[in-house]
């Protein structure tokens, strides 16, 4: 996008938030000249919409609100989201521009949660407007537990499978528990359409292992919508038609060098309902200057929360970091980690019984890591609950990274099922 076209369409923005309450005092009077001007624009903080959810950042006319959604509220009060129609279409767009062709043959399962959360809401209807068929096998319900999604993904000839990272791991675990193999025995599964949580390249690695079809990501947030669907190779480009993001250092004030990690800011460009401008998200991303086979000149990677990474002296490390050593393990399912007094320490699943690691390989990982590392084998179960698969529903989020104390206090035995 060009540089008047891009000021235009700042300009443009800051004139419709001014509408809004929250955004009347913050947002310059008149059309700025130059970016340097815009990059003076206040941050908004996660606070900042907690404050002033649920009405204070709504740009339009209530009779032009489409649809309301909210944050889970894992870290403080909901945050409130409100789409126009054509914000919906937008994402729906995004979600439709990604690698993943859903077409009329398709038969597309979600198992994202439907009750206010945001992405199921954009996909369902971003797959019916290509003609495929969709089944609302929500998670967080009681209606649909793994051991029943799996019975309608083979019954139903499912060939698209939508969730997050850890449901695809949960219904694999599911499905050997009850004789099948993931890889030969849904037939009719040609991708997963993965959100909710980051996609390393580990993680990629191991659930196309699993599954043995390629995996399509999004990044996005109830803050901003669908986000980035990635290309056909794996890897997330910004529109710069629709968002501006820029990678902070620790000042927040200047920018990082590409290739550096950084605090992700968003400024939403074409968002009616509740857009924000200059958002500091609180998650860490990097924009990796290489070209992609598809042609972008460079990428996007998301690298997580902010507040879950280890501090090791000097260093920071995140679940990109943590889950590229764990790629090299014989398991790799479930993990946690937490810091020790000169590295980190994993505590991690064995898959296959005998499963273990040889202090060559911890050496060769502590070499190519520049840390110490400690790997502690446990028994298949004492993470997640492999009983639990048949009477639980309702999973969240995963949790990797626990503090020192809550390692020695084993509280990683409860944190999940």
């Amino acid at each position: 996008m060009s540089f008047e076209n891009r000021l235009q369409s700042i300009n443009k923005l800051i004139k419709h938030c001014r509408k809004a309450s929250f955004y009347r005092e913050r947002m310059p009077a008149k059309p700025i000249d130059s970016l340097a001007e815009f990059k003076k624009i206040p941050l908004i903080t996660k606070e900042d919409l907690r404050n002033n959810s649920p009405y204070g950042l709504v740009c339009v006319p209530q009779k032009k609100l489409y649809e309301y959604h909210e944050s889970f509220g894992t870290t403080g009060s909901p945050i409130s989201s409100w789409l126009t129609k054509e914000d919906l279409h937008l994402h729906m767009k995004n979600i439709n521009s990604g690698g993943l062709e859903f077409t009329k043959n398709d038969i597309v399962l979600i198992r994202f949660p439907y009750a206010l959360s945001l992405i199921a809401h954009i996909v369902h209807p971003a797959v019916q407007a290509k003609g495929a068929c969709v089944i609302p096998a929500s998670s967080r319900t009681t209606v649909t537990p793994f051991t029943r999604t799996i019975n309608l993904m083979q019954k139903l000839k499912v060939t698209i499978f939508a969730g997050l990272p850890l449901q695809a791991l949960l219904l694999a675990e599911t499905a050997e528990l009850m004789g099948l193999n993931p890889a030969q025995d849904f037939p009719h599964l040609r991708a997963i359409f993965s959100a909710g949580e980051p996609l390393t390249r580990g993680k990629r690695q191991l659930l196309e292992s699993i599954w043995r079809v390629p995996i399509t990501d999004n990044f996005g947030m109830t803050e901003i919508g669908s986000g980035i669907t990635n290309c056909q190779f794996g890897r997330h480009h910004i529109p710069e038609d629709e968002f501006i993001f820029e990678i902070l250092a620790d000042d927040l004030q200047t920018e990082v060098e590409p290739g550096s990690i950084g605090s992700l800011v968003i400024t939403t460009l074409k968002k009616k309902g509740t857009p924000v401008i200059r958002y500091l998200t609180g998650d860490r991303a990097k924009i990796v200057p290489e070209k992609c086979p598809c042609g972008e000149e460079y990428s996007f990677e998301h690298h997580g929360r902010s507040s879950d990474v280890l501090k090791i002296d000097n260093r920071v490390l995140d679940c990109w970091d943590l889950s590229d050593i764990i790629s090299h393990l014989p398991c790799q399912r479930f993990w946690v980690a937490g810091p020790k007094a000169d590295g980190v320490k994993f505590i991690v699943e064995e898959e296959k019984s005998g499963d273990s690691v040889t202090q060559d390989l911890i050496n060769a990982l502590e070499v190519k890591c520049n840390l110490k590392i400690e790997i502690e084998i446990v028994p298949k179960g004492t993470l997640y609950d492999r009983n639990g698969l048949f009477t639980v529903a309702e999973v969240g989020k995963p949790r990797y990274i626990f503090t020192s104390r809550e390692m020695e206090q084993k509280a990683y035995l409860t944190a999940n099922i």
